[in-house]
């Protein structure tokens, strides 16, 4: 009978899988992006998730954060005296055009991330009304509109120079594949005012200053995406990559999944003092409101279980002990094999393994 039993259970997973696989390949195409549009059609009848805010990140430069669909965000970098912004995700081209129209601000660019619709679905129409802005994405994603394909390690001005001598900012492109095949992180440096003939080769040797990161759906505060086109070890190069950046960074996602990823993240740490503070933070700017973005490099570190289980062996032994509790198993002898642990966690963040502990926890909180 349990034979049996496991065997139906892997059936229906098995099923399940497949489900999935083909109603992922309907959603990157035409018909996803129908849908797409019926959503932001929807969400317009709604008052937003969150109230729009302005951070700053270095004097004359500042980052808009505009709410849009259900929980995503689109960013807006604006160089406050060429009044000039590049776009970040602006999946619904409306909002994010009266965001940008609100501010007076002339569009350049638009920077996807991935070819998902949340984030790619309004280059299209923006091109339709502004043919000469610039689409900056991966080939490997097949990004709509596209019109300046960029990969690992190139870097642009922006303001461009052709609206600006001194440009404020440097835009550097990782490769982050995983969520997507093309994912891309985009990173802003200062620029460090060296000559104007300086090549980008140069550049990329130079000691920038990283003031944020836009990680689309690669990097969650308190989380990761799904790995729905790569794997766990992808993740773990990713994730060792970012941690590495200065722990002040301000980390720009693409989804307002904060107190969920923490309670999860509570979850598995328990003993985690600072992601229950954080939590608390968390849960007061929701009752106001806000979005709980920019987290930082350091926050993350500290609270992230998905970057500590690559980072750290003490983070990573505590959570495969939590785990293989919670899945019955046995304590594996020896060091745990931390890419092993990371899919593990996605496994049971997907999965909703860990639900009954979470509710437990945050209904005895009340």
């Amino acid at each position: 009978h349990r034979l049996s039993s496991s065997r139906s259970k892997d059936m229906l997973q098995a099923l399940s899988k497949g489900a999935f696989s083909v109603g992922y390949a309907i959603y990157k195409t035409r018909v996803g992006l129908s849908l797409h549009q019926k959503l932001c059609s929807d969400c317009a009848k709604q008052p937003p998730h969150s109230t729009s805010t302005r951070i700053p990140i270095m004097p004359g430069c500042h980052i808009t954060i505009v709410p849009i669909l259900h929980d995503n965000y689109c960013f807006l970098i604006v160089d406050e005296e060429s009044k000039t912004c590049l776009a970040v995700d602006p999946a619904d081209a409306e909002v994010a055009l009266a965001a940008i129209k609100l501010e007076g601000l002339t569009l350049s660019g638009i920077l996807t991330t991935h070819t998902h619709w949340d984030h790619s679905g309004g280059n299209e129409a923006i091109l339709h009304k502004f043919p000469d802005v610039k689409v900056y994405g991966s080939r490997e994603d097949s990004i709509p509109g596209l019109t300046d394909p960029v990969a690992e390690g190139d870097m642009f001005w922006f303001p461009p120079r052709a609206l600006c001598k001194d440009p404020s900012l440097i835009i550097q492109v990782w490769e982050a594949p995983c969520h997507t095949r093309g994912h891309l992180l985009f990173l802003l440096h200062e620029n460090p005012r060296l000559p104007a003939e300086t090549p980008f080769e140069d550049l990329q040797r130079a000691a920038l200053r990283t003031l944020a990161v836009f990680t689309g759906d690669t990097l969650f505060a308190g989380g990761t995406g799904k790995f729905f086109e790569g794997s766990a070890a992808e993740m773990a190069k990713i994730l060792m990559r970012v941690s590495n950046l200065p722990s002040s960074v301000k980390v720009f996602c693409g989804h307002e999944y904060t107190l969920s990823n923490y309670k999860f993240a509570a979850a598995l740490e328990p003993d985690n003092g600072l992601v229950m503070e954080r939590i608390r933070n968390v849960q007061q700017l929701r009752r106001d409101r806000l979005p709980t973005l920019p987290s930082t490099i350091g926050e993350e570190i500290a609270t992230n279980p998905y970057i500590r289980v690559v980072i750290s062996k003490a983070a990573c032994a505590k959570i495969a002990l939590l785990l293989n509790a919670a899945n019955g198993t046995r304590k594996q002898e020896g060091e745990p094999d931390s890419i092993t642990v990371l899919s593990e966690v996605r496994r049971c963040r997907d999965e909703n393994v860990l639900k009954d502990k979470i509710e437990q926890m945050f209904d005895q909180a009340k």
